[in-house]
């Protein structure tokens, strides 16, 4: 039999608080992170692409002016998540309202390390980017626009509405002009007869 001491001392060592060996997210890739445990901001996107599935993570995932991002772009195969094993390039262009965007950085290649393609842009300033990811499968080349921005650009619809709102006012002067003179002209008519 167990004497009562031993069961005493039995009772303290399962009850007394004790680490454990768990990992607290096992089983979920670190570009998942921000999905099922919402932690520092990451810009997430994923895509199909043919045979292929495109997931790029960006950090910091709020971009201010003068920052220098890092993108991870994991492309894998849809029938099994095996890698892609060939190149895959980034180009970012400033994406401008009209004329053509200039671009900022790139295009740079990156060959698959520790299964993923790395880039690291930097920049300037405020405004709305378009990152470019290419890659070729069996001589089909892949190109993926994502869109993106930094600081706090604004919307191009609100360029678009106060250019057209101040097209409104000057035609209504204009018109309101028009109307005055025409009735200027009317009433000095009227004076003289």
């Amino acid at each position: 039999m167990i004497s009562g001491a031993i069961r005493l001392l039995l009772l303290a060592l399962l009850l007394a608080p004790s680490t454990g060996w768990t990992h607290h997210i096992l089983g979920v890739p670190h570009y998942a992170y921000d999905e099922d445990y919402p932690q520092t901001p990451v810009l997430t996107y994923r895509v199909e692409a043919g045979r292929f599935e495109l997931r790029m993570t960006g950090y910091p995932g709020v971009i201010e002016p003068g920052d220098r991002a890092t993108f991870h772009v994991y492309v894998t195969r849809l029938d099994g998540g095996a890698p892609f094993d060939g190149i895959v390039t980034m180009t970012v262009f400033e994406d401008q309202l009209l004329g053509s965007d200039p671009i900022i950085y790139g295009p740079m290649e990156a060959e698959l390390d520790e299964r993923v393609f790395k880039f690291h842009p930097r920049f300037e300033t405020e405004a709305t980017y378009l990152l470019r990811v290419a890659f070729e499968d069996e001589g089909d080349p892949w190109t993926i626009d994502l869109p993106m921005a930094v600081g706090e650009p604004g919307s191009p619809w609100a360029v678009i509405g106060g250019i057209a709102l101040a097209v409104l006012l000057f035609l209504i002067v204009i018109r309101a002009a028009r109307i005055k003179r025409r009735r200027a002209t009317t009433s000095g008519r009227t004076a003289a007869v």
